[in-house]
């Protein structure tokens, strides 16, 4: 009533009402809460309309009129200072999550990370993996590519943060169970990114280990030069010998050291002939005096220890490069 009796019924002054409110008050009433404020003060003084305006009913109809004006303006100015709050909380999340990002990349997992992501509503407890890409077509926006990234987790009901770095676009995604398959976790996502091979790290544990996964991918991603051909989603650990040839010796270790731990040194002897000296069973059985059955035996063993199938040309030839790796430490 101060505002109507003082003449000022101006639209500039209602809409600074909300100007020196405290941030605060975004957290603590929501937007409708404040809208029904709104409308319960309105309808209290309109009640009371006679009561202040007496029985001369053009003052009546006036103040009507001015309480209708004056709620609208309420409400506007209401709705303004909510979205500016809520675009300057998206911002926020936005650069905690580039920091989060950036601080995987470096391999930090210190408790300021933790704080970050949490911070950033990151439930930092769920497993974890990494996507690299191709950076989408300039002719859509990044951004835009990136936030249907992340209306896309959202309605998969999985955390993400994404961002862009040089030629390739990095994924992480949350919120997923150790048993997932990663390339089935990328599918929903490969269409954000540009075209070309779009390759996943292995599922850690938690958002600690995630530069792990972040490293394998971005590894893998490296390596698909190396290729003629490539589908949209390829796992990293699928491109095991790409990768060290592209400089990656790391990315080999582990089946090096199940070379050396869990294969008999007779099934070791009888992988190098066949991959390096006697391509075939027959061969290999000769050099060997051995009989060929014995060579599909120890062969198998190895597919059943590695997971690699020395009759598959891309699997054989990262068995071979373990092989060397293998004998070259031996020697040192």
């Amino acid at each position: 009533m101060e505002w109507f009796s003082a003449g000022l019924a101006s639209k500039d002054h209602v809409g600074d009402i909300f100007s020196t409110a405290p941030r605060e008050l975004a957290r603590a009433l929501t937007l409708q809460q404040t809208v029904e404020l709104v409308r319960t003060s309105m309808a209290v003084v309109e009640e009371l309309v006679e009561h202040i305006a007496g029985s001369n009913e053009y003052r009546q109809s006036y103040l009507r009129e001015s309480l209708l004006r004056y709620s609208s303006e309420i409400a506007f100015a209401a709705a303004e200072f909510y979205a500016r709050a809520a675009e300057n909380r998206g911002a926020w999340d936005a650069r905690l999550q580039d920091l989060v990002l950036d601080s995987i990349l470096a391999g930090s997992s210190d408790d300021a990370l933790l704080a970050r992501a949490a911070a950033a509503g990151w439930d930092v407890s769920k497993c974890v993996v990494a996507l690299v890409g191709p950076v989408p077509s300039t002719q859509v926006a990044v951004e835009i590519h990136m936030e249907q990234i992340r209306r896309t987790a959202k309605s998969a009901k999985l955390e993400v943060m994404v961002g862009v770095h040089n030629d390739r676009m990095i994924t992480i995604i949350g919120g997923i169970e150790a048993t997932d398959i990663p390339e089935v976790i990328a599918r929903p996502f490969a269409g954000h990114f540009g075209a070309g091979t779009v390759v996943t790290g292995h599922i850690v544990s938690n958002l600690q280990a995630a530069h792990a996964s972040a490293q394998e991918a971005l590894s893998g991603f490296r390596a698909l030069s190396y290729l003629t051909d490539s589908p949209r989603i390829l796992a990293a650990a699928d491109l095991i010998a790409a990768r060290v040839i592209s400089g990656d010796t790391s990315a080999i270790e582990p089946l090096v050291s199940k070379l050396r731990a869990s294969l008999r040194e007779d099934v070791r002897q009888t992988l190098a002939c066949y991959l390096e000296t006697a391509p075939t069973i027959e061969g290999c059985a000769r050099a060997l005096f051995v009989h060929v059955n014995t060579v599909r035996y120890r062969l198998k063993r190895v597919l059943d220890v590695t997971g690699l199938d020395p009759f598959e040309p891309g699997d054989a030839l990262t068995l071979r490069i373990a092989l060397m790796i293998e004998r070259n430490s031996t020697n040192l």
